[in-house]
């Protein structure tokens, strides 16, 4: 397996955000966009895994979190919303990978939140994506999510989230066991938008509607038959929502790779390298 090479990129505001390369093969150049919450350590052996088979990959964690998170300061400290993740952090991410390999264009794998960065960042980081695979992604309006979740999603749209925000500064979700610690702006806004029946698009239609029609890479998306959050109706209103970019959904269950359970975090998991992830890479070409 190639080593991985710790990196650090800057964003046009100047936010110095963590990065890690896996690999060397600069004409294959991948980004990997994390789920909401979730560091980019989760996707290491993924990544390595994917190296070794000729890619050069990129993680990065989004400002105020994980590895991007600087020391001493405080989330209630961290600026911004779900709109400066997309068009400041995952747009320096896509054009600072075009820069380091050297190519015009780069794939995205985008896992839940993480294919939303590119639908609604900059049409200049738009510009620079070959493709999306989008992993378990789909729209955030909290009815169209699976039964499971859907049942709990009034306790923090509604109650923990607009309640313990302004009173800590902050949404302290990961000792509610609920999408982890996030600045306030980033959750006051997604909870908006999970609220809204358009989702984001619906609630901030001035702000998205533009950015989303602008996108015309090919999005090739894989769902799971048991993902606890996103519903194939959720899957697809995400892809309606950008019209101009092609295209295409897949439904995996878990017994087609021989798995017990994949849900909506664990594609990336290491036991799912011998079926799932050859199932994933396949769409990058």
């Amino acid at each position: 397996m190639h080593s991985a090479r710790a990196h650090t990129l800057t964003t046009p505001d100047g936010t110095v955000l963590a990065a890690t390369l896996y690999g060397d093969a600069a004409d294959k150049p991948v980004l990997m966009a994390s789920a909401l919450g979730v560091p980019q350590t989760y996707y290491a052996p993924f990544a390595q895994w994917l190296s070794a088979r000729g890619y050069l990959v990129m993680t990065f964690d989004l400002r105020g979190m994980a590895a991007s998170r600087k020391p001493g300061v405080h989330l209630r400290k961290v600026r911004g919303d779900m709109l400066t993740w997309a068009q400041q952090d995952f747009a320096s991410a896509v054009e600072d990978l075009c820069a380091l390999s050297g190519q015009p264009q780069i794939t995205v794998i985008g896992h839940s939140l993480g294919a939303h960065h590119p639908a609604m960042s900059t049409a200049a980081a738009q510009s620079r994506i070959a493709r999306l695979v989008a992993v378990a992604s789909g729209s955030g309006y909290w009815r169209d999510w699976a039964p499971s979740t859907r049942n709990l999603a009034p306790l923090m749209l509604h109650l923990a989230s607009p309640v313990l925000t302004p009173l800590f500064g902050y949404f302290p979700g990961k000792r509610l066991g609920m999408v982890g610690d996030m600045p306030p702006g980033v959750m006051r806004q997604w909870t908006r938008w999970c609220r809204h029946p358009g989702f984001a698009w619906g609630a901030e239609p001035h702000k998205l509607l533009p950015v989303l029609a602008a996108a015309r890479y090919p999005i090739r998306a894989l769902a799971f038959s048991d993902d606890e959050i996103m519903t194939l109706r959720a899957v697809h209103k995400l892809l309606q929502a950008t019209p101009n970019a092609p295209s295409t959904v897949q439904t995996i269950t878990p017994q087609s790779v021989g798995a017990k359970r994949i849900g909506h975090l664990g594609a990336f998991r290491a036991q799912h390298e011998k079926q799932l992830w050859p199932r994933v890479a396949d769409q990058l070409v």
